[in-house]
């Protein structure tokens, strides 16, 4: 299932060394908890190593929109890359594209200034935690893209709460129920000794590839 995150993590515009304008932002910041419906998350550092490793088809795109699409790796408009604080994006602008020049102005003066990033589980970890809900940790996860963002919090999903629920049910050794939520999984199996963390794998189907942008176009 596709899932997606959103990160107070600034996005800004700048000018790169030939004047061609530039955003750049981080889509996830590691190891820095937040709150989901029920649990709280984080992500690994070594999360997106292997798909950065594996795709070339990652692009930006605007709030999550395919159709906005403000640069690609496939055109040499999008750059991504991993360092201590989390998994920083690039894209250079058209200007020439109203998207781009939309997406230039919202960012230069200053109305978008977050992050985030939409993909899909490959391997978790639940936890459970005395002082506060159970912890899930992304330790891997295939990425689809980054986009800038307006909301500076992670909006929760059905869909990412459905994906959650799946993967916590199975830490837990149950099946999962439509209507179930995390805490009532956690209720219903209190009795039972407390699971050691214990990572979850999955392999979602390969997506299909974005469509290509070319500047100028």
């Amino acid at each position: 299932m596709k899932e997606t995150r959103v990160f107070a993590a600034p996005v800004e515009a700048r000018e790169s060394s030939d004047g061609t304008p530039t955003i750049a932002g981080y889509a996830a910041v590691f190891d820095t908890p937040y709150e989901m419906s029920g649990f709280t998350e984080s992500v690994d550092p070594r999360a997106f190593n292997k798909t950065l490793k594996e795709r070339d088809d990652l692009a930006v795109v605007w709030s999550h929109d395919a159709d906005r699409v403000l640069g690609t790796q496939a055109s040499g408009s999008a750059r991504f890359s991993i360092d201590e604080h989390g998994l920083a994006y690039e894209a250079d602008l058209d200007l020439a594209d109203p998207d781009g020049m939309s997406a230039y102005r919202k960012i230069v003066t200053g109305k978008v200034r977050q992050s985030s990033f939409s993909f899909e589980v490959v391997k978790d970890k639940w936890e459970e935690r005395e002082d506060g809900p159970p912890h899930r940790t992304l330790k891997e996860v295939r990425l689809w893209e980054a986009s800038p963002v307006l909301w500076p919090a992670s909006p929760v999903t059905e869909v990412d709460v459905k994906s959650a629920l799946a993967s916590y049910a199975e830490y837990r050794g149950v099946d999962p129920d439509p209507d179930a939520t995390i805490a009532t999984i956690r209720d219903a199996t209190a009795t039972e000794p407390d699971a050691e963390p214990q990572e979850h794998s999955e392999v979602p189907p390969e997506p299909e590839r974005p469509p290509v942008y070319q500047p100028g176009m």
